[in-house]
């Protein structure tokens, strides 16, 4: 069986050291649970600052910070231009 078909096992079939690893497991996904939420709220923090400071857009400025993440700016410019094109051929050119 492949992924969510997989036969599943009971709590009842599982060894002590099982549970063992089960336990460590949980915890280990409890902490970067943790971190990951407070990466967040820094990274919202930090959005509203700059909005709250600079004035710029929240969404302009998650979207900068994104592309400079992945590295994508070119990528981001092109699919921004395919939409502007397909968008103005499709809704501008042919409404009348």
């Amino acid at each position: 069986m492949i992924g969510h078909n997989q036969q599943q096992r009971s709590v009842q079939g599982l060894t002590e050291e099982d549970r063992k690893v089960l336990r460590k497991a949980v915890m280990e996904m409890n902490d970067s649970m943790t971190r990951v939420g407070a990466e967040r709220e820094l990274q919202k923090e930090t959005t509203n600052e700059i909005a709250d400071k600079l004035g710029i857009d929240k969404k302009l400025f998650r979207r900068m910070s994104r592309a400079y993440f992945r590295a994508n700016f070119k990528e981001e410019v092109q699919e921004n231009t395919d939409f502007e094109e397909f968008y103005t051929t499709v809704m501008e050119k042919t409404a009348s």
